[in-house]
């Protein structure tokens, strides 16, 4: 066992703000019957994708993450959601941030060696998706996430030619310098998945500069209840059970 995990499983008080979150968390969908492989929201039935992680992966050439883990689903307007929206305000939440961050940092723990077994290895680096904002300073997850990692930073420069709410993948999104990640095993952050397009471009990154496997984590997977296709899916939500952070979301199960 990792020493980051025996030190984060024995935060009590972490634990205490993830158990007041469990009423309105809700964990991935286990894929197949009609939920996608990658990022867990509706796929069409007798398809393994939904329609864009079918075209990240046509547009990538498979070059993409090798895991996508959803911590937990973000229903639009509800209150994770919510937390996801003002955590980064600019005024934030220290509540929202606080919350946020227990959630990461205890999901992590309890699956770091999940992830070290399907990627060969323990995380050797971490990066989050940079900001495509002009946002100044680091972005509010490295602060309230990355920073409590014990892993060396990678640093990557998005590309301006792409604008701020463009969410389509681009090979050339972001740049990171010819071999700076060479050989690493990345732990990829991302606070929200709408379609996945800037995770699976930094990907994508990543693996240019040498990369040998990504885990992309991301806090929330998106969901509009008002967009018809989500409609099942959302109904499935509203009878699962509550929120267990046991549940390993690549393997859909407790462990």
């Amino acid at each position: 066992m990792s020493t980051f995990r025996q030190w984060a499983i024995a935060q009590h008080a972490e634990m205490q703000v993830v158990e007041r979150q469990r009423n309105y968390l809700r964990n991935p969908l286990p894929a197949g019957d009609g939920i996608c492989a990658v990022c867990r929201s509706t796929a069409g039935s007798g398809f393994e994708l939904c329609y864009q992680c079918s075209q990240h992966r046509s547009a990538s050439g498979g070059i993409q993450a090798d895991i996508v883990a959803p911590i937990a689903y973000s229903i639009a307007g509800k209150q994770h959601d919510h937390n996801l929206i003002i955590y980064k305000s600019a005024q934030p939440s220290a509540v929202a941030m606080g919350n946020l961050s227990s959630l990461a940092i205890l999901y992590l723990a309890y699956h770091w060696d999940c992830f070290a077994n399907i990627l060969g290895g323990a995380f050797t680096h971490i990066v989050t998706v940079p900001s495509t904002r002009g946002r100044r300073g680091e972005h509010p997850l490295e602060t309230v996430v990355a920073r409590r990692i014990p892993l060396p930073v990678l640093r990557p420069t998005p590309n301006s030619a792409y604008g701020a709410d463009d969410r389509t993948f681009y090979r050339d999104r972001f740049y990171l310098p010819t071999g700076s990640a060479t050989g690493s095993r990345v732990l990829l952050l991302d606070d929200t998945w709408t379609t996945g397009g800037r995770v699976q471009s930094l990907a994508f990154a990543l693996k240019a500069a040498g990369a040998t496997a990504v885990a992309a984590v991301i806090i929330g997977r998106r969901v509009n209840p008002d967009y018809g296709p989500s409609k099942p899916l959302v109904d499935r939500l509203r009878a699962a059970p509550w929120f267990d952070i046991n549940r390993c979301a690549p393997f859909g199960r407790p462990h």
